[in-house]
């Protein structure tokens, strides 16, 4: 009986010896939330409103004049643009008039459509370059000026 419970005893301090050298798993939350965003086919949506949208903004017949003449430039963040610094003064304010009047349209539509306005400013801004003419200036994503 002694040599029964001694073999016992034995195993039972081996399993627990066992047991304790086993390596030890830590599972931790990330510092900060996981978040996923699967919203696509709905911003895809805000993008084609916006869009269909932003082709209304209007434009004074003095831009495509100013354009032609090397003055201005659409920009990609959908603003106009001084190309040459030397402009004349009356330039200088039909672009401020011009960018007045689209940040307000653009922060109509985006209301409209409860987005941001920076969303709107770039569709607008690929929309304007893509619409300017050949011999137009137009700022790439460097901020340079380039003849379209």
């Amino acid at each position: 009986m002694n040599k029964q419970l001694h073999v016992f005893s034995v195993l039972v301090a081996g399993g627990l010896l066992v047991a304790a050298c086993e390596p030890t798993i830590k599972i931790e939350a990330p510092d900060k939330p996981i978040v996923l965003q699967i919203d696509l086919n709905i911003k895809q949506e805000v993008l084609l409103r916006v869009e269909k949208d932003v082709e209304g903004v209007s434009v004074t017949p003095a831009i495509p004049l100013a354009k032609r003449g090397g003055w201005i430039g659409e920009r990609p963040d959908g603003y106009l643009g001084l190309v040459r610094d030397d402009a004349p003064a009356e330039i200088k304010g039909l672009v401020s008039t011009a960018n007045e009047s689209r940040l307000s349209r653009y922060d109509t539509i985006a209301k409209k459509h409860n987005t941001v306005r920076e969303t709107v400013e770039s569709v607008a801004g690929r929309k304007f370059i893509q619409r300017s003419a050949p011999g137009e200036y137009i700022m790439t994503a460097d901020s340079t000026w380039v003849k379209k």
